[in-house]
């Protein structure tokens, strides 16, 4: 199925992975940007329907920000990272192993390396339950 290029953000789980990267940004963007440095673009696959998104997350202007991009707007990535929506939410929140995602080809990294590595300082927290 050909991804559609009307793309609802709300509909991919991985939405909420990068509203979570919004609010880690409202908290520690700078610090982030100097740690990081670097501009990741997303091309989300598998999302609801067979669609696909395209978001980029910059950390390496002013206090770092999040965007949802058409396809053409992520050239100037450092580094591109090729993940289903389903897995996203587990690789960002430390339920799957990145090393393991990517040498099972769940994840696909195009460009920097370096700067992929880096990407374990946008590891967002698992919620805890209340009792």
């Amino acid at each position: 199925m050909a991804p559609s290029n009307d793309v609802n953000a709300e509909e991919f789980k991985s939405a909420a992975v990068f509203d979570g990267i919004k609010e880690k940004l409202k908290q520690e963007g700078k610090q982030l940007v100097g740690k990081v440095g670097a501009v990741f673009a997303f091309h989300v696959t598998n999302g609801p329907g067979g669609k696909e998104s395209h978001w980029v997350v910059d950390l390496k202007n002013g206090s770092g920000s999040v965007d949802l991009v058409s396809n053409d707007k992520r050239s100037s990535a450092d580094c591109t990272i090729i993940v289903a929506d389903s897995d996203l939410p587990e690789i960002l929140m430390g339920k799957m192993n990145p090393q393991m995602a990517f040498m099972k080809g769940k994840l696909k990294i195009k460009g920097k390396m370096a700067a992929a590595f880096k990407l374990q300082n946008l590891r967002l927290r698992t919620p805890k339950a209340r009792l």
